[in-house]
């Protein structure tokens, strides 16, 4: 019987070849800054951006009598909040042997993984930022016994409750049910943002308060990483959500889940600063021009600009992680 040609005995010389496109990439949602307002300082109006809030009067519930002496004159006040803006900014140096050799457009996938290093540092930027700027307040309607405790229906209901007593500025109108579909209306609301970790916890409230962002009526007005809603509070959950491990008084996790209206945290851009990407060629290397260069770099400040319209709810989990 005649030998058979095979891989075996007669292989092909390349071995490997490379598939037409790119696998994603795992990149977290950016929930901190989709919901802080936005405003970019002017170009060569100096380093600080300064915000006015004016200070309410009091109430005109004075009655006027017969006497023809007016009541004692109100004097206006004001706040100033300012916001200077810093510079952050990363980079990759490149030797020119690896864009000669390499089969695919090394410098155009890198220049988009910059583009999302840029936005995931706003994130977290703003996130730090929020951790130590926004008053806390413990999670204390939880039955897993810790300090704090994992996050209960009154939980929400408390954080609310202090925020509408702030007389904070609520985010939109409410998404309401169509007609044949059994889903809960949503009323104007605050949000918070919060932990995929805690994804579990929300899921067993499912009956007692909490709402499923697959229940809602249309899809269309719900945040891309919202994952419900109780009462009038929507949840955004994202990895990257400040988690303090280990912190709680039985050292289990602490999620700080910021809850916030609408004018509570301000996101300042520089004018002619916002994002850079900047390419500098082998020639500027050295002397043999063997390296380039591909970096970001951008402006950002951040400001608390309402105080009354923010908090961190902290919470441990009840669940338990499968990870």
């Amino acid at each position: 019987m005649s030998s058979i040609t095979n891989l075996g005995n007669l292989g092909p010389p390349i071995l490997n070849q490379l598939a037409p496109s790119m696998l994603y990439t795992p990149t977290p949602t950016f929930n901190y800054i989709t919901v802080c307002d936005k405003m970019v300082a002017a170009a060569n109006a100096g380093t600080t951006t300064r915000f006015l809030r004016a200070r309410a009067l009091q109430p005109a519930n004075i009655q006027l009598g017969i006497s023809g002496i007016d009541p004692p004159a109100q004097v206006p006040q004001r706040d100033f909040i300012d916001v200077t803006p810093a510079v952050f900014g990363t980079g990759c140096i490149v030797n020119e042997q690896v864009i000669l050799n390499d089969q695919d457009g090394v410098l155009a996938w890198l220049g988009d993984r910059l583009a999302v290093s840029m936005f995931q540092g706003e994130d977290l930027i703003l996130r730090d930022y929020l951790v130590s700027a926004a008053s806390p307040i413990n999670a204390a309607g939880g039955s897993n016994g810790d300090n704090p405790t994992n996050l209960g229906i009154s939980d929400f209901s408390m954080v609310a409750t202090t925020l509408d007593t702030n007389n904070a500025y609520k985010f939109i109108n409410g998404i309401d049910a169509s007609r044949n579909i059994s889903t809960t209306p949503i009323r104007a609301c605050y949000v918070m943002l919060s932990s995929t970790e805690l994804q579990g916890d929300f899921d067993a409230m499912v009956g007692s308060g909490f709402n499923s962002s697959w229940n809602y009526s249309n899809n269309q007005p719900a945040f891309a990483s919202e994952y419900g809603n109780v009462f009038n509070i929507r949840i955004l959950t994202s990895s990257q959500a400040a988690v303090a491990r280990g912190a709680s008084a039985n050292s289990q996790d602490v999620y700080y889940n910021t809850v916030l209206g609408k004018q509570a945290v301000t996101h300042l851009s520089q004018e002619g600063g916002n994002m850079r990407l900047m390419y500098r060629g082998p020639e500027f290397s050295g002397m043999m021009q063997q390296n380039c260069t591909l970096a970001v770099k951008f402006w950002q400040g951040q400001g608390v600009t309402q105080d009354t319209g923010i908090r961190n709810l902290l919470s441990t989990r009840l669940t338990t992680l499968g990870v």
